[in-house]
C-alpha cells in the first residue's frame, strides 16, 4: 500500500494542471464543472442553475406592513384633518355651545325632556371645540338618554365616540378603540371617523377585506379625508391591486411629498411595476424623511440588488442591520449582496447571523454553504447543507428541486476535498457522494441527478483503479454506465456532460469505439467545447491512431489557445505521428504560457528524445 500511496502523490502535478483544461461549460441553464480524480483525469459535474447561482429568498419574503409608529402617527394625523375640517364646515348639525356653568343647568330636572337635552347637547358641543371628548361624550350621551330621537345630540355623541376611538388608536388601545367605533356606527351609520378607525384596527389584525371595506365607507361618506389615502392604498398593494395603490399612493404625495412612510410604499408600487430606478429613489426619499427607517434602507438595498449594484445594495443592507439588529430578511440581503459581489468572507459573516437569528431556516444555512463553497471551506460548506437539507425535509409543503440541489452541491464537496485528499495521500469519500446523489434522485429524477449520479459513481471507480482493486471499480463502472446512458438519452438540458462523462467510462471500461461515439455526440450538443474534444483526441491516442488524436487534439488548441494541456496533447500527438515540425510549433506555444507551458514544453523535449530543442 505504500507504494500506491506514493504513486498517487507523483500524479498531484497532473490533477492540479488537468484542472486547467476546463473550468465551467455553460449547458441551457445549468452549469457543468470539472472536477479532477485520484489518477489526473477530470469529469464534469452538472449545477442546476450555476456554480454561482444567486442566494435562494423565496423564504424571507414577509407581508410589508406598516409600523406600531406609523399606524399611530396616520390616527393622529387624520384626528388632526377631521378636527380642522370640521371648524372649517361642520360635519354635522351642530347646536349652540353651552358652558359648563351655566346657570340653567342646575334646573334641567325641572325642564322638559327635550328642552334639557338640547342643553345638555350644547355642553357637548362646548367640550367638542376644546377637543375633550370624554366629557363631550357624557353630555351628549345624557341629552341621547333625555330624547333618542333628538338628531343634534345622537350625531354628536357619534362624532364624540368616533374621536375618542381614535385617541384609543394613538394609544395603541386597539380593543377599547374598536368598541367606541362600533357604537359611534350605532348612533349615526354613516360616521366616516368611525369607518376610518374600525379600518385601522382591521388593517392591523391582517384583515384586509373589512378594513378596505370599512377605508372606502370612510372616503364615501367624507371625501375631504385625505389621509385615508395611504393606509388604503396600502391594502390595495398588499392585496396585489397595483393600479389602484398606484393611484391612492400618488395622490398622497401630491399632498404631502416628502412623507417617509407614502414615499416608502409608493417605492414598493414601482418596485413591483418594475419601475426600479423610480422606486430607488422613492426608497432614497424615505430615508431621508426618516433616517432611523430601517425597512426603508432594506428595501433601497432590494432594489439596489434588483439593479446589480450589490456593493450599493450591500451598504443600505447593512445601515437596516444597524438601526434593526434582529432584522432576519436584512441580513439575509446582506449576505446576498456581498455574495453578488464575490465578497465571500463578508456574505459568510452575514449569513451566520442570519442563521443565529433563525437557526431552523433552511435557505439561511444553504446560502451559508453556498459562501463557504466559493471561499472556499468545502468542511464548512458541507456541514451547512447537512443543516439546509434537514430543515427542507421538515417543512411539510418543501420543494424537491431544492432539496435535490442541497444533497448534489453536498457531494460536490466531496468531490472537492477529494482534491485536498489527493494531495496529502489520502482516500476519498466518493461512497459519500453516492449516497447524497441517491438522495437527490429520490427527490428529483432528472437528467441532472443521473449525470451527476453516473459521474460519482465513476469518480469512485477511478479511486479503485488508482489503488489497483479492479474488482471493486468494475461494477461501479457499470452503475455509473447506466446512470449515464438514462441522462443522456433524449435531447435533455445536460446531455452534454452526461455524454462527456459516458465517454470516460465507456474508455476505462475499453469500450473505445463506444466512447468516440459519446464524446462526438457530446460535440454535436456542444461544438465549441475544448475539453470534449481534446477527450476524443484522447481515446484515439489509446487506440494508437496518432492521426485522428492530433486532428482532434488541434481542434481543441483552436477553441483555447492558452491551455497548456491541450498544446502538450497536441505536441505528444503529432509527435508520435512524425510531423516534428506541428510538434516544434506546439513547443514554441508551450514556451509563451508561462511556468506550467515551460514545464509541459520540458516533458515534449524530453519524449522528443531531443528531436525538439529544449
Amino acid at each position: 500500500m505504500k507504494k500506491t500511496t506514493g504513486s498517487v502523490k507523483v500524479c498531484l502535478a497532473a490533477v492540479v494542471l488537468v484542472t486547467l483544461l476546463i473550468g465551467t461549460i455553460p449547458a441551457r441553464g445549468q452549469e457543468l464543472v470539472s472536477v479532477s480524480d485520484i489518477t489526473g483525469g477530470s469529469s464534469v459535474f452538472v449545477f442546476r442553475t450555476g456554480s454561482k447561482a444567486a442566494p435562494r429568498r423565496n423564504a424571507v419574503r414577509t407581508r410589508t406592513a406598516r409600523t406600531k409608529t406609523q399606524r399611530v402617527e396616520t390616527a393622529r394625523k387624520f384626528t388632526k384633518q377631521y378636527v380642522a375640517l370640521s371648524k372649517v364646515a361642520p360635519r354635522r348639525t351642530r347646536t349652540a355651545a353651552v358652558k359648563p356653568d351655566d346657570p340653567r343647568l342646575p334646573k334641567v330636572k325641572t325642564m322638559p325632556a327635550a328642552e334639557a337635552a338640547k342643553l345638555f347637547a350644547g355642553v357637548g358641543e362646548y367640550f367638542m371645540d376644546r377637543d375633550d371628548f370624554n366629557q363631550a361624550i357624557d353630555y351628549f350621551r345624557e341629552a341621547v338618554q333625555l330624547d333618542k330621537t333628538y338628531g343634534v345630540a345622537r350625531n354628536g355623541l357619534s362624532e364624540a365616540l368616533a374621536l375618542k376611538g381614535n385617541e384609543e388608536l394613538v394609544r395603541d388601545a386597539r380593543a377599547a378603540a374598536r368598541r367606541f367605533f362600533e357604537e359611534a356606527l350605532t348612533y349615526n351609520a354613516n360616521n366616516a371617523p368611525a369607518y376610518f378607525g374600525l379600518g385601522e384596527v382591521f388593517a392591523a389584525e391582517e384583515k384586509d377585506t373589512e378594513a378596505r371595506a370599512s377605508y372606502e365607507k370612510a372616503l364615501t361618506n367624507d371625501k375631504e379625508l385625505t389621509e385615508i389615502y395611504v393606509p388604503l392604498g396600502i391594502l390595495y398593494y398588499q392585496a396585489g391591486e397595483i393600479a389602484k395603490a398606484d393611484d391612492l399612493l400618488s395622490k398622497a404625495l401630491a399632498i404631502s411629498p416628502n412623507d417617509p412612510e407614502t414615499q416608502y410604499f409608493l417605492g414598493l408600487v414601482r418596485s413591483s411595476q418594475t419601475r426600479l430606478t423610480e422606486a430607488l429613489v422613492a426608497f432614497n426619499k424615505a430615508k431621508t424623511g426618516d433616517p432611523a427607517y430601517a425597512e426603508a434602507f432594506y428595501q433601497a438595498g432590494e432594489t439596489n440588488l434588483r439593479l446589480n449594484k450589490p456593493k450599493d445594495a450591500a451598504a443600505d443592507y447593512k445601515k437596516a442591520t444597524e438601526l434593526k439588529p434582529a432584522y432576519f430578511e436584512a441580513w439575509m440581503g446582506l449576505g446576498g449582496a456581498n455574495y453578488e459581489a464575490n465578497d465571500w468572507a463578508e456574505a459568510v459573516t452575514a449569513y451566520k447571523e442570519a442563521v443565529r437569528l433563525k437557526n431552523n431556516n433552511a435557505e439561511a444555512y444553504e446560502n451559508l454553504a453556498d459562501a463557504y463553497r466559493q471561499i472556499p471551506d468545502y468542511v464548512q460548506a458541507e456541514a451547512n447543507y447537512k443543516l439546509a437539507a434537514l430543515f427542507v425535509e421538515r417543512s411539510p409543503d418543501f420543494s424537491n428541486e431544492q432539496a435535490a440541489d442541497i444533497y448534489s452541491k453536498s457531494a460536490f464537496m466531496v468531490a472537492k476535498q477529494c482534491e485536498i485528499n489527493i494531495a496529502r495521500g489520502s482516500r476519498c469519500r466518493w461512497g459519500d457522494a453516492i449516497t447524497y446523489l441517491d438522495k437527490a434522485s429520490s427527490f428529483s429524477q432528472t437528467g441532472v441527478d443521473n449525470t451527476n449520479l453516473g459521474w460519482a459513481y465513476y469518480n469512485a471507480a477511478r479511486e479503485d483503479l488508482s489503488f489497483r482493486n479492479d474488482a471493486a471499480a468494475r461494477p461501479k463502472l457499470e452503475k455509473a454506465k447506466a446512470a449515464l446512458l438514462k441522462a443522456s438519452a433524449g435531447n435533455n438540458k445536460v446531455s452534454g456532460g452526461a455524454l462527456l462523462n459516458l465517454g470516460r467510462v465507456l474508455a476505462d471500461m475499453g469500450d473505445y469505439p463506444g466512447a468516440i461515439d459519446a464524446f462526438k455526440k457530446a460535440i454535436q450538443k456542444e461544438q465549441d467545447w475544448a475539453f470534449a474534444l481534446n477527450e476524443l483526441g484522447s481515446v484515439y491516442r489509446k487506440q494508437n491512431n496518432f492521426k485522428e488524436a492530433a486532428a482532434h487534439f488541434k481542434k481543441a488548441a483552436g477553441k483555447e489557445e492558452k491551455n497548456p494541456v491541450i498544446q502538450y496533447n497536441l505536441g505528444e500527438a503529432e509527435l508520435k505521428n512524425g510531423n516534428i515540425d506541428e510538434a516544434k510549433k506546439a513547443y514554441e506555444r508551450l514556451k509563451k504560457l508561462g511556468r506550467t507551458g515551460n514545464e509541459f514544453a520540458a516533458r515534449l523535449v524530453q519524449l522528443s528524445g531531443g528531436k525538439i530543442k529544449g
